[in-house]
């Protein structure tokens, strides 16, 4: 039979254009995710900091708003509309970990496993975050409506799904690199 085994795919040589193009391009995944996820932190702090940008940002978001809610409820609808960015923000930080291991040539680590369930995990509940989120958010823009036009708004939108699906995949893979390893250990104890 004519397969690569773990411990055969470990002792391949490490020069290969493959190897190569595996550790400029996890390089550079590592350096744009924390790129990223800095960005999306200043980006959220200047929405905060600038006068009037989380009321403008959070009617921007929802259609419907006939009177501006009151300074207490933009402050709990830019707390809630925040949770799904620090989940974003705490998977790409997890994501730069994960390529900075790749980029060190530790695809077989015992730590990638672990950061690959992580992602999942991460990506899982930012995309569930957000569905809710935006739901509670629109609840809470639109409290200062006269009665009778107050909306509730719950939907799932394909790039949530889409997100969700990226987060089943991690998982899974995460599982597949555990049981890799663990048939890696198990034939290494053979030999």
């Amino acid at each position: 039979m004519n397969s690569l085994s773990l411990p055969d795919m470990a002792q391949a040589p490490a020069d290969t254009s493959r190897h190569h193009r595996l550790i400029r391009l996890s390089g550079f995944a590592s350096w744009a995710s924390f790129a990223s996820a800095t960005l999306i932190v200043v980006a959220t702090a200047c929405v905060w900091l600038i006068d009037g940008a989380l009321a403008d940002w959070l009617a921007k978001s929802v259609d419907g708003i006939l009177v501006t809610p009151s300074p207490m409820m933009l402050g709990a609808a830019g707390a809630v509309a925040m949770a799904p960015i620090a989940l974003l923000v705490a998977m790409l930080i997890e994501l730069g970990w994960l390529f900075r291991l790749f980029a060190a040539n530790k695809v077989f680590d015992p730590a990638v496993p672990r950061r690959l369930g992580r992602v999942g995990w991460l990506a899982f509940s930012s995309c569930a975050a957000t569905v809710v989120c935006k739901t509670v958010v629109i609840l809470l823009m639109t409290s200062a409506n006269p009665p009778g036009h107050h909306i509730l708004s719950i939907g799932v939108d394909s790039q949530a799904l889409a997100g969700l699906m990226f987060g089943f995949l991690f998982l899974v893979f995460s599982l597949v690199m555990q049981e890799a390893l663990g048939l890696a250990e198990e034939n290494r104890s053979f030999v």
